[in-house]
């Protein structure tokens, strides 16, 4: 197995024996490796728009000297220059014939750009390429009779600016994103020389924000001082991950030896809905229509979640939507406050503990519709429960005010979870939080696979009825949307959201 271990994405880590801060000098012959962040974010899609941004700067920079005879001294000429339909024509073609050029040559491909000479190389080739295009274009269009000093400049210009911007966004991804990352916790399969030195490769590097909370083995074995504690055996991993935080299972046991142990550590992982990182392809999995594999350096890491563009996009929508939402529905929550204070004592807004991503708690905000301390009384009440499983409900509260039961019928009362939102502990679209009491009622391993993705404002529960659904059906409708979800799910959900709330169905 791997020695170590490094961040190949956003919150997720692959075996690795790169150390050092950006690269590392291996023995003779070799070459200066990249870390894997690093090289995915020099290949990103935002270092493809900065090459055309600046090639695009390149060609109108030359272009201007063919025009005046001279070289520009002055930045600000560059938007002085007219420029014709026919030009924007021809510039878009050369948008098109510099990004074939950058992708043949392999620029946007991490796997190809692992080493430092690899992408200078790189980075030669294309911008030398694309300054015959750019040289091509002057002399045709401008009648500019220099092609080859045009085409020796904007290669230097060129490879000068897509070096510096791929050194801007190698600094970013090394230095300022692991600051915006979140902690993720991590249980340790084994506890040996592996588990060990994957567990001092991670101290040694905090920006990478993994903190060991346990480790879990075969045998229990003795916790020595200043380590994490042995938080059981194999036999206990289920019960672990249901009842702690635990964002990732990292596997360092031997292969050979503890093949049928390994395999049941992923059907655990699998069952309860946490990522698990183990070596070699080796494993099937049960889950196959939800759990996604991406494989590095020989290791699995199996998600729960598919991590690609679309999360962001999603994340976008959360911001814009929730900014939108708090601005335009400030008069009502005005309102709102207005009446739940002359009406009932006690805050206007209810603060609770609910159970977010990866079991994480927050405090979710909504307006208050019972009567002051009702959750001191929901204990004399829990006979009354009408709903089936561990949630509780009852559809004649008594402890709902007559001013809070509108608000319910309505969904009003949960607009103030559009702060939560904002702050990145809802989404607009997801599961609904439940709170510590239902979820501590939780017997089954599977319905922790909820916890997988970011509870919601709205979900398919929402628009089927609500508290007319049965528990079974409403973490099945919970699970579909986690296995098949999409942004024109999450966009139709949102269409089907207010029809819902206005026919009321459900509500209590």
């Amino acid at each position: 197995m791997r020695a170590g271990l490094h961040p190949e994405s956003e919150g997720t880590a692959s075996f690795n024996l790169i150390t050092s801060s950006w690269t590392r000098s291996e023995p003779a012959g070799s070459v200066f490796r990249l870390r894997p962040s690093v090289a995915r974010g020099i290949t990103g899609h935002s270092s493809s728009v900065a090459d055309l941004a600046l090639q695009s700067i390149t060609l109108i920079y030359f272009a201007l000297w063919a025009v005046n005879g001279r070289s520009v001294a002055n930045p600000l000429e560059l938007l002085s220059m007219r420029m014709s339909i026919g030009h924007f024509g021809v510039l878009a073609l050369c948008w098109a014939v510099w990004r074939f050029i950058f992708s043949y040559c392999g620029l946007y491909t991490w796997q190809h750009n692992q080493s430092a000479p690899g992408v200078l190389g790189r980075v030669g080739l294309a911008t030398g390429l694309s300054a015959c295009v750019a040289g091509q274009v002057v002399a045709v269009e401008w009648h500019h009779g220099r092609l080859l000093q045009i085409v020796l400049y904007a290669w230097i210009a060129g490879a000068f600016w897509a070096l510096m911007s791929r050194v801007a966004f190698g600094l970013f991804y090394l230095y300022v994103r692991p600051l915006f990352r979140r902690t993720r916790s991590v249980v340790m399969i084994g506890s040996g020389q592996g588990a060990q030195r994957i567990r001092e490769e991670l101290k040694t590097h905090p920006e990478w924000s993994y903190k060991i909370i346990g480790f879990v083995d075969t045998v229990p074995v003795q916790s020595g001082s200043g380590f994490e504690p042995m938080l059981g055996r194999i036999g206990d991993l289920e019960e672990i991950l249901m009842r702690q935080v635990v964002d990732e299972v990292i596997v360092a046991l031997p292969v050979k030896s503890h093949y049928a142990t390994i395999e049941r550590v992923i059907a655990v992982c699998e069952r309860v809905g946490v990522q698990v990182q183990y070596p070699e392809a080796l494993f099937d999995v049960s889950w196959s229509s939800h759990c996604h594999r991406a494989e590095q350096n020989r290791n699995v890491i199996l998600k729960m979640v598919r991590e690609d563009y679309r999360h962001r996009i999603k994340r976008a929508v959360d911001i814009a939507g929730a900014s939108f939402g708090l601005i335009v529905c400030m008069p009502l929550f005005a309102i709102v406050a207005i009446l739940i204070r002359s009406t009932s004592k006690g805050p206007v807004l209810f603060s609770q503990e609910r159970y977010g991503l990866s079991k994480r708690t927050f405090r979710i905000y909504k307006f208050r519709t019972m009567v002051e301390n009702a959750e001191a009384a929901q204990a004399a009440l829990e006979n009354m429960n009408q709903n089936s499983g561990p949630v509780f409900k009852i559809f004649e509260d008594p402890r709902v005010t007559r001013v809070g039961a509108f608000l319910r019928k309505s969904s009003i009362d949960e607009l103030p979870q559009l702060f939560n939102v904002l702050k990145g502990e809802m989404s607009l679209v997801g599961p609904r939080p439940l709170n510590m009491r239902d979820v501590g009622r939780f017997s089954e391993a599977w319905l922790m696979r909820r916890f997988s993705v970011k509870p919601g404002l709205t979900c398919l529960w929402q628009i089927s009825g609500r508290s007319n659904v049965s528990f079974d059906r409403w973490i099945a409708l919970d699970l579909h949307y986690i296995d098949h979800w999409s942004l024109q799910m999450d966009f139709k959900i949102l269409a089907m959201t207010l029809p819902a709330v206005m026919k009321g169905t459900g509500a209590a």
